[in-house]
């Protein structure tokens, strides 16, 4: 016959009191790890979009069409025109962005130039304390490449 083990009076809840005190911060980990996926994908899918749209640049310097192609790769980030940045510079610029309004490559673009293509969005992370802290986190990515073929037009930015 088994012998029942009683526990003492002041005992019985502990197990509850313990649950509870690390209920919260498990709570955080969890869904602090969740972000975290949710960010890497938003980083990779961003880094992505800015790749092709550069390898679209490289061989057709239309700024619709290369900013179109960066919106489309990225449908799960809502990205428009707007966050999507495309210039021009010369292979021996010290420039790493297209901040600047001027471009170093002469009105009609050759091979050699550089295509600039940046793509920035707003992530918003949604565990409660994470996002008390940071309500939001700037993302951007730069793909650079040399021009391998020039529009036949004498427009730039402009193919058929």
């Amino acid at each position: 016959m088994r012998h029942l083990v009683r526990r003492p009076r002041m005992a019985r809840g502990q197990a509850l009191v313990e649950f509870s005190l690390i209920l919260l911060p498990m709570f955080l980990v969890i869904c602090g790890t969740l972000d975290l996926g949710r960010a890497v994908f938003a980083y990779n899918t961003l880094s992505e979009s800015a790749r092709q749209a550069n390898r679209l640049a490289i061989v057709d310097q239309s700024l619709t069409d290369v900013q179109n192609k960066a919106v489309a790769y990225a449908p799960a980030l809502g990205l428009s025109t707007i966050d999507v940045t495309v210039c021009f510079k010369t292979a021996t610029t010290t420039q790493g962005d297209c901040s600047s309004s001027t471009d170093d490559c002469p009105s009609s673009l050759q091979i050699g130039c550089l295509a600039f293509v940046t793509t920035t969005t707003v992530f918003h992370p949604v565990t409660p304390f994470i996002s008390s802290l940071f309500p939001s986190i700037s993302m951007s990515s730069t793909s650079i490449g040399p021009i391998e073929y020039v529009c036949p037009t004498t427009t730039k930015l402009t193919c058929p």
